[in-house]
């Protein structure tokens, strides 16, 4: 049965819905974080078909699996029972939530890899992340958001996505691009190519938080999104679950997702433009 959580007031909804994020401080104890960290130990000796590693040979190690909770139990546990859920349910303004997804990220001291500022956009409606802090985490080294980039009400790909040559993209930009299909770009109005906010930072209204183990982000899928690496002495871990409600449906560039959760086993029955429905996404409806 999912946790109650203590109450998440209106001020609060406000904020995530004008700024895209926000920061909720304590609301997992140490269980879950206990639990979440046990779990991810488990995937890293089990990983699955999904399992990626993104840092390059040397300099640290950037570590991510999704929708383990299928063969770990620990993270079974923390996606259906943690306060994850009822969070979601009152950020969305919802009796109840459908989890989309379930991963975590490690990122271990000396870990140079940025995490490149993206958004997820192969949902369309109502789909939000909740990501909890396992381990301190200062500001130099935690997510970061372009406040209000959600409602600018475009979807953006990498400038790499763009290129035409076929020149290989970096890691992870090459896993996003396996969850959007084969896009050509060139002639394509959807999406518009992601501003270099690296080297703008100064332009743009950028929002980060010092987190505590227990700590959570919370934010709209749309928001830009990106993180440094790991400059401290200590691994930097995340445990998130991505949540949407029942108006939600399928991007019409979401076909790559149904083929590669095909590919790799996963029994799924979804069709472009269609409701996120079936097993692996299920419905929970916390208590009020």
């Amino acid at each position: 049965m999912p946790t109650t959580v203590a109450p998440i007031d209106e001020d609060t909804i406000q904020t995530l819905d004008r700024d895209g994020a926000v920061c909720l401080r304590g609301r997992f104890d140490r269980r879950w974080i206990e639990l979440a960290a046990a779990g991810i130990r488990r995937n890293l000796e089990h990983p699955s078909p999904l399992f990626q590693s993104f840092s390059p040979d040397g300099g640290g190690a950037f570590h991510s699996d999704i929708w383990s909770r299928r063969h770990i139990p620990e993270l079974e546990t923390f996606a259906l029972e943690s306060p994850s859920a009822a969070i979601a349910a009152r950020c969305l303004r919802t009796r109840k939530v459908r989890l989309l997804q379930d991963t975590w990220f490690l990122k271990s001291p000396g870990t140079q890899v940025r995490t490149p500022w993206h958004h997820d956009n192969v949902v369309l409606g109502p789909f939000c992340s909740i990501w909890v802090a396992l381990d301190a985490i200062p500001r130099e080294a935690a997510l970061e958001f372009v406040r209000g980039s959600h409602r600018w009400n475009q979807l953006f790909m990498p400038e790499s996505f763009f290129e035409k040559d076929e020149k290989a993209l970096p890691a992870v930009e090459d896993f996003y691009s396996r969850y959007h299909g084969k896009l050509d770009l060139s002639a394509n109005e959807t999406f518009s190519r992601l501003p270099d906010i690296e080297a703008k930072r100064s332009d743009y209204d950028i929002l980060s938080w010092d987190l505590e183990p227990g700590d959570c982000l919370v934010f709209h899928a749309r928001t830009l999104h990106g993180a440094p690496g790991n400059t401290l002495a200590h691994d930097t871990r995340r445990m998130v679950t991505r949540w949407v409600d029942e108006t939600a449906l399928l991007a019409p560039h979401g076909g790559a997702v149904v083929e590669r959760l095909a590919a790799e086993g996963f029994g799924v029955d979804l069709t472009i433009g269609g409701p996120i429905r079936g097993d692996l996404f299920p419905v929970i409806e916390p208590l009020a």
